[in-house]
């Protein structure tokens, strides 16, 4: 059972690195900009790559906690 956890968690880990290379860095220069009064608004596969990397990060978080406990 540990060991399917194990490589569940590197799947997963390996699967974040990835979403989260790939999102899309957009403007830079006006996003950093804290004074900025542009607001920005995640669309199409931007939105869809945001919300997929948070999943997969909650179910890294889920698998890390489950195999801490067994």
């Amino acid at each position: 059972m540990k060991t399917i956890l194990i490589i569940v968690q590197i799947i997963l880990s390996l699967i974040l690195t990835a979403l989260i290379f790939l999102q899309s860095n957009g403007d830079t220069d006006s996003r950093s900009n804290i004074m900025s009064t542009v607001n920005f608004e995640k669309r199409g596969w931007e939105k869809v790559m945001f919300n997929v990397t948070i999943f997969v990060l909650v179910l890294f978080l889920i698998s890390s906690v489950i195999q801490t406990l067994i």
